[in-house]
């Protein structure tokens, strides 16, 4: 198989979470991309990235501290994976498609939809693949729960349900996450939740939010990031910094379909943390599976009462994941897994690896694309454009950039 020589741009947490992945594809054999270079303008991150590298894959990358040196001293690397914090991703992708590459983009594209058309701008230029890392609906159950509503086991969707309350006053996985011209907590997790809202129901066209700063400063707590991945850099964390990015957003959305959503977005939640999902039909009701975490969807149709487990995955008898899915979760219909967190995640993202040196090599699409990307962010940006105008703010309007008034001190601050 013909590997692509690929390099990763960002060598912190998010960077380290992908060369786990990277470890997984390799594992898999069905490694279609290759490793070859590491870059970040803090060398001592690209030198720890790469000596990881070493250890995981067995061979040690290049380290660089500009895509400009990389592009000069290793020409041969076709493609880039961007890791680095969400309010650079713009920018870099930007220089990478002006420079060539072909780019895999951690989400959100951009933090803002003027940022976002510029990478779009650069990527039809450049005729060059990019797709944005949205790992979540890859998983083998969102796969089902995808299957399940599209059979119509649980009829016309009528509304989707969803929410999440924690955090309390604590620095929620890095600083960064808590600033709104950085990255902003909301935004950052909340493309993942849009994207599968999305995914299961199709468009969203609607918001009306409020939204909210109930902890303008944020402690350091017992444990910093996600799982293990940040532990290298935990010392850097201060004790305390000053948040400027909303840590409560509650929303009503309007779908294209006619289904409507609610979503509860509270990450300054004290107390007892809580987090739901339902999905209602004309016939029943789903409670999806959660993501990276293997446990069974339940389903509660009209006339028959709860279906769970295996008895769920016989409804969809023409469900299959592919090759590479199966390879790495053990089975091509699974309605349930016992893998841990860690490796579920890193699997995601390996698939996420192998679609992009498929498109390469195919000239094909990816299943997370520009348009898709921008979406997500818009359904996000909607929602806080609308607490700030007091009124429904439309996607289009978003997409077309005819209202910004939240993103413009965010387009300021970066010069976009």
């Amino acid at each position: 198989m013909i590997k692509i020589p690929i390099a990763i741009i960002g060598a912190g947490g998010m960077g380290g979470r992908h060369l786990r992945a990277l470890g997984a594809l390799y594992e898999s054999g069905m490694a279609n991309v290759e490793l070859v270079a590491v870059c970040d303008k803090r060398k001592e991150n690209a030198n720890f990235l790469a000596d990881n590298a070493n250890e995981l894959l067995g061979l040690r990358p290049k380290v660089f501290t500009s895509l400009e040196e990389m592009k000069s001293k290793m020409p041969e690397i076709e493609a880039v994976d961007i890791t680095t914090d969400s309010g650079s991703h713009h920018l870099i992708a930007q220089e990478a498609f002006e420079l060539g590459y072909n780019v895999l983009c951690e989400k959100p594209l951009s933090l803002t939809i003027k940022g976002c058309n510029k990478v779009i701008e650069a990527w039809k230029k450049s005729g060059k693949v990019l797709s944005v890392a949205e790992q979540e609906r890859r998983d083998p159950i969102c796969r089902l729960n995808k299957a399940i509503i599209d059979a119509g086991i649980i009829g016309d969707p009528y509304s989707f349900i969803q929410g999440s309350a924690r955090g309390g006053n604590d620095i929620i996985i890095w600083p960064w996450r808590h600033y709104k011209n950085v990255g902003g907590i909301f935004v950052d997790a909340g493309v993942h939740a849009v994207d599968q809202m999305m995914y299961y129901l199709g468009d969203i066209e609607e918001v009306f939010a409020v939204s909210k700063i109930w902890e303008p400063v944020r402690y350091r707590g017992d444990k910093i990031g996600v799982s293990n991945f940040y532990d290298h850099w935990a010392d850097e964390v201060p004790e305390s910094i000053k948040a400027s990015s909303e840590d409560m957003v509650i929303s009503t959305l309007k779908y294209k379909n006619g289904a409507i959503g609610q979503w509860t977005s509270f990450w300054a939640a004290h107390g007892e943390p809580l987090e739901y999902s339902m999905i209602y039909g004309s016939k029943g009701s789903m409670k999806p599976a959660k993501q990276r975490r293997g446990d069974p969807l339940s389903l509660n149709i009209d006339g028959i009462g709860e279906i769970t487990g295996q008895e769920v995955i016989d409804l969809v008898p023409d469900f299959h994941l592919d090759e590479l899915t199966s390879r790495l979760f053990g089975s091509e219909r699974i309605a349930s897994y016992k893998t841990p967190f860690e490796d579920a995640d890193r699997f995601l993202v390996a698939l996420e690896y192998y679609e992009l040196g498929q498109c390469i090599t195919d000239g094909t699409m990816p299943e997370v694309n520009a348009y898709v990307g921008r979406k997500d962010l818009a359904v996000c940006n909607a929602a806080l454009e609308s607490s700030v105008l007091g009124r429904p703010v439309k996607i289009d309007e978003i997409e077309n950039e005819s209202t910004s008034v939240y993103e413009s001190s965010i387009n300021e601050y970066w010069n976009i």
